[in-house]
């Protein structure tokens, strides 16, 4: 049996060897700071001891607390690309660059590299464009499941500056983010590839945040568990107990809520970070429009954490599955998607990046992740970076009008007009073909009956005009809602981004 002192040094990665100063598994050659105020570097050392750090002429000095950690916080840190020591103890890391770091997180879309299944579109000349941007650099957490929230131990590839050598190990979504938001603006971006596939989102929330979501009751009865086993161990260690029982140990079982954030998230806590891109939710397709409520907590959870409303940009489920004919739709990733619309639609500093003309029927793991990480990109380039009059993404559901048989739809982000448009999937960088009709695809119309109708959908100056011939009085409207509206569904502005799919019902 391991005794429970031994069972928490595992949990927590904090060994006997205390005099030593240690850093976290963060830094590392090659890095990238974040500019501005609140940067930190932090680690392990025996209580009370000194640790001095040194970069960009700050001089800095922690001192370790009880339980043996520090961190040391510089004040505001300017931009910079060139290359420089930063100086932690005995250890110095080279070629350190100053800029935005961005946490990549989710599932497998998310973690997907040049060199994971080996599918990425141009794959042979992105990677050898590579070389062009030095200052995109990229460091994967590696993967850690703890049913124990974990302060230190993190385990890490190590920082890598993107090359040749190194894209194939680097997050292609995170890589074609960074690389055009570091091609518009010249700062260096960091990309935490922190994610793991075909996990649920409930993973990624801290212990606090599951047990107060819906799923939380399931926390609360593991967390009664834990404490009646310590209670119970503690007996037994004393003598009270002469065993603890052949069923005592499979009992304290922990649900899926925490495990990866525990091991991957929260030993990062202190990072400092510009902000999240996250691809997650085919994982959790069986929860439908419930993970508007996962994902409201997820969003809240991590900016409580780092402390701030961090912006926050999620990419949207692409098509997947072979295409249906239903005009109810409401299949597959749908309801995930309408989902992630309604999350993004009210909470301030997020965005959502549309991927359903990007995706493909008989792959989860479409392979277009460069139109993803510009579309990503162009959330971050406005809100973040300045560029106030760019256009971030394609019409967006505003509101409904119902007259008579007639259903008007209002959008936002109508950009340069709206048009019908086909995109080729695989098309990377490749803007949609503009087609020579008002007439759209993918509309579909509610019946005060509850039946749906495919309808006429026209294109009427920045509004939509939705009518079916069987429906006298319409009460809902949907639109791309479906797991695979590809090549039918058409809806784009003139900044050739794809309408959002949506549906009109409450």
């Amino acid at each position: 049996m391991v005794a429970l002192a031994a069972l928490v040094a595992l949990q927590t990665g904090w060994a006997a060897d205390a005099a030593a100063v240690r850093v976290s598994g963060y830094f590392s050659d090659h890095m990238v700071l974040q500019r501005g105020e609140g940067t930190s570097v932090w680690g392990k050392a025996a209580p009370g001891a000194k640790v001095k750090v040194a970069f960009a002429g700050q001089s800095l000095e922690a001192t370790a607390d009880a339980k043996g950690d520090w961190k040391a916080t510089f004040a505001k840190l300017a931009v910079s690309k060139e290359s420089r020591d930063l100086v932690v103890g005995e250890t110095t890391f080279h070629d350190v660059l100053v800029g935005d770091v961005w946490i990549a997180s989710g599932q497998s879309n998310a973690e997907m590299t040049f060199g994971m299944l080996g599918n990425v579109v141009n794959q042979k000349e992105e990677i050898a464009r590579a070389k062009d941007f030095p200052n995109v650099r990229s460091i994967k957490v590696e993967r850690r499941s703890s049913a124990w929230p974990i302060d230190f131990a993190l385990k890490t590839s190590g920082w890598r500056a993107a090359d040749a050598a190194t894209l194939p190990k680097i997050t292609a979504m995170g890589y074609f983010f960074a690389r055009d938001v570091n091609a518009k603006t010249g700062i260096p971006i960091g990309i935490v590839d922190d994610n793991w596939s075909g996990q649920y989102i409930q993973e990624f929330l801290s212990p606090a945040a599951a047990e107060a979501s819906p799923l939380g009751k399931d926390m609360k009865a593991w967390r009664i568990k834990v404490a009646e086993w310590h209670e119970a161990y503690a007996s037994y260690m004393r003598g009270e107990k002469e065993t603890l029982g052949d069923d005592f140990w499979p009992s304290i079982e922990q649900p899926l809520e925490s495990r990866l954030h525990n091991g991957m998230i929260r030993p990062i806590r202190h990072l400092n970070p510009a902000g999240v891109l996250w691809y997650q939710g085919c994982a959790n397709e069986g929860d439908g429009l419930g993970y508007e409520v996962l994902l409201d907590t997820l969003i809240a959870d991590w900016r409580g954490m780092w402390g701030r409303d961090l912006p926050f940009y999620v990419v949207q489920l692409a098509s997947y599955t072979a295409p249906t004919t239903d005009p109810k739709g409401g299949n597959g990733f749908a309801p995930v998607r309408e989902a992630q619309r309604r999350t993004v639609a009210k909470t301030p500093r997020t965005g959502l990046a549309v991927a359903i003309d990007i995706g493909n029927a008989k792959n989860i793991h479409p392979a277009n992740k460069q139109d993803v990480g510009s579309r990503l990109a162009r959330w971050a380039l406005r809100d973040v970076y300045g560029e106030k009059d760019l256009v971030p993404s394609g019409p967006w559901y505003r509101s409904v009008a119902f007259k008579g048989n007639e259903a008007r739809i209002s959008f936002d982000h109508v950009g340069g007009g709206l048009v019908a448009a086909e995109k080729e999937p695989d098309g990377a960088g490749v803007a949609p073909k503009v087609k020579d009709t008002k007439s759209l695809r993918g509309f579909a119309v509610q019946a005060k009956d509850g039946s749906w109708h495919w309808a006429e959908a026209t294109i009427d100056g920045d509004e939509v005009v939705v009518t079916a011939k069987d429906v006298a009085e319409p009460v809902a409207v949907r639109y791309a809602y479906r797991a695979n509206p590809m090549g039918a569904a058409d809806l784009y502005n003139m900044e050739g981004l794809p309408a959002v799919p949506f549906t009109t019902e409450k």
